[in-house]
């Protein structure tokens, strides 16, 4: 559509019409051009917006940096990746597939705060970090992975329909939760130990500098006292 409008406005740049006289195109054409137009733009302001406010959601929740990031960084990579997928698979963006970026923020950050929230309640039994992943990931990782593949082989059935824009649809949901779970027992649990490790660094860090503050101010206190 968007061609033959492109066609239209073409002729009528090259054959212009007789003074006094203006022309606009109209038709069904012209009205699902600027239609899909609009449900198909604006597809990065949409991601961006649901990541803020997840980001937020999670702040105001949790009162936690890290954990508030930690569910909502491996979905940026997720998000790339079926870029990637589009562009060098050839799929058109459609009024359904349009809605790809909040689709995967929605889905792919459940798995993640399932996965973080039993992560950091094996952490609080066991302490040490790798043991808690190593926890986490034999008692929830086949439930995450069950629950994914129910949602998979739920959306593979629209793959089968005789329209594209739903077949499409299907395949594009499918490939964003296998990519979901994929990034979440391998990006976002190198994010969530290594942001812990740091973590407990820099509490350290903190309880060291504390100590020597007031181990200082004991020992001017003392000098005052002497004298």
């Amino acid at each position: 559509m968007a061609r033959l409008i492109k066609s239209y406005e073409d002729d009528l740049a090259w054959m212009t019409p007789p003074p006094g006289v203006s022309v606009r195109i109209t038709g069904q054409a012209v009205l699902m051009a600027t239609v899909m137009d609009a449900l198909t733009s604006g597809r990065v302001e949409m991601s961006l917006l649901g990541l803020v406010l997840i980001f937020i959601l999670l702040l105001a929740i949790y009162r936690d940096l890290i954990k508030a990031l930690l569910p909502v960084l491996p979905m940026l990579v997720v998000i790339g990746w079926m870029g990637l997928v589009m562009y060098y698979g050839g799929l058109k963006y459609t009024p359904l597939t349009a809605t790809l970026g909040a689709l995967v923020l929605g889905v792919g950050s459940e798995y993640a705060i399932l996965m973080m929230e039993r992560f950091y309640e094996e952490l609080h039994n066991v302490g040490d970090p790798y043991e808690a992943l190593k926890i986490t990931a034999n008692r929830i990782g086949s439930a995450l992975v069950a629950s994914g593949a129910a949602v998979i082989f739920g959306f593979a059935a629209l793959m089968s329909s005789p329209f594209n824009i739903i077949s499409n649809f299907g395949l594009v949901t499918v490939l964003s939760i296998v990519f979901a779970l994929i990034t979440t027992f391998t990006v976002f649990v190198v994010l969530m130990i290594r942001m812990e490790i740091h973590r407990e660094v820099v509490e350290n860090a903190k309880q060291e500098l504390k100590k020597a503050i007031a181990l200082i101010n004991d020992q001017s206190r003392r000098r005052i006292n002497g004298n």
